[in-house]
């Protein structure tokens, strides 16, 4: 009679440690369930912004190479007076044919000499992972919810009395 009562006291143990073990995964799923898809949104925001810093980036180096072009023009040197009256004014020295200079833009055009080279923007991809998946399917979401909530329930609710 003894052996039994200490079986049973090891059984209860061991079925209380297990109920809680339940509610804690079942918590673990249900915060899941709830971080994930706001953790997505935040990494899709901070993609936008990157976006945006990456144009705003590209704004400044315009406006640099113009104020740069600018004080150039303000004290004028030989080489920013000739550049000026080939792209605007079509002017050719006398003793000079029209060529194309390496390095130079094919047609001397102004504005497409001060314009910077657009760089092209490429977000970080990252893979969803299982779980992300899960919590982010319509019908997948649902069912990761419900088995949450029941784990939490069974882990919260008394064992059964014989």
């Amino acid at each position: 009679m003894l052996d039994q009562d200490v079986q049973t006291e090891s059984n209860e143990w061991a079925g209380s440690l297990g109920r809680w073990l339940i509610f804690g995964a079942g918590l673990a799923v249900l915060v899941a369930a709830l971080i994930l898809p706001a953790q997505i949104d935040l990494r899709n925001t901070r993609t936008q912004r990157d976006l945006a810093l990456h144009l705003e980036q590209a704004h400044h180096t315009r406006i640099d190479k113009y104020q740069s072009f600018l004080a150039e023009i303000e004290q004028p040197t030989k080489p920013t007076i000739d550049l000026l009256a080939m792209s605007q004014l079509g002017m050719i020295p006398n003793n000079r044919e029209a060529l194309i200079i390496p390095g130079q833009p094919a047609d001397p055009r102004l504005f497409e000499f001060l314009e910077p080279a657009p760089k092209t923007f490429e977000p970080c991809v990252v893979k969803a992972s299982r779980l992300e998946s899960l919590t982010l399917g319509s019908d997948s979401r649902f069912w990761f919810v419900l088995i949450g909530a029941i784990s939490v329930m069974y882990g919260i609710l008394p064992a059964a009395k014989p």
